[in-house]
């Protein structure tokens, strides 16, 4: 249900009064418009909402977010760690290399962004970890350091690549602050 409110209020966004090239709202996996031919399947499971800009093309969209969403009740208190991540950092940095197979670095870095979006916090040593590894920064934490670039499968320089592009946020409103913001943003 978090899921679902989360993506109702991105939907309201495609009203004329919304972001102005928002064009599609994708839940449970890209949107099935977004190519011809070429079907990129990394990735594709961790998915819980995309959302389109200019274009729900791949080819021709200005902007392309893939989310993965994470909802806790009973463990909402508990930060992710670097190995709770594991798996998005992994699936996502495949699906960027399968875009890169397709797109040059550049376009790549400029049309699609990778996100995890929870209502748990997110460890402070990982998300120092993440901005240094976003950033090309010396860093903070090496051996953490050296375990996100493991996840993600890609050399030390696509890794980097790869960070620049991925957003970790944590403390997201949960289910029922969720719902209440819907009804607030339905009401206006």
């Amino acid at each position: 249900q978090f899921h679902y409110h989360w993506a109702a209020r991105q939907c309201l966004e495609l009203l004329p009064s919304g972001a102005a090239d928002l064009v599609a709202v994708t839940v449970e996996g890209p949107s099935a418009c977004e190519t011809e031919g070429e079907e990129i399947e990394a990735g594709e499971q961790l998915i819980d909402v995309g959302l389109y800009y200019g274009s729900e093309r791949r080819d021709e969209a200005r902007l392309v977010r893939y989310i993965q969403l994470k909802h806790s009740t009973r463990h909402a208190q508990d930060a992710w760690t670097a190995s709770g991540m594991e798996k998005t950092i992994k699936g996502f940095a495949e699906r960027y290399a399968k875009l890169l197979e397709y797109y040059p670095v550049d376009a790549v870095a400029q049309r699609f962004r990778f996100e995890f979006t929870t209502n748990r916090p997110i460890s402070s040593k990982v998300k120092e970890a993440l901005a240094d590894l976003a950033s090309g920064a010396a860093p903070q934490h090496p051996t953490l350091h050296e375990t996100l670039v493991h996840h993600t499968g890609l050399d030390g320089v696509r890794a980097v690549q790869f960070f620049s592009l991925f957003t970790a946020e944590g403390g997201e409103a949960g289910l029922w602050t969720q719902r209440n913001l819907l009804t607030q943003d339905l009401s206006a």
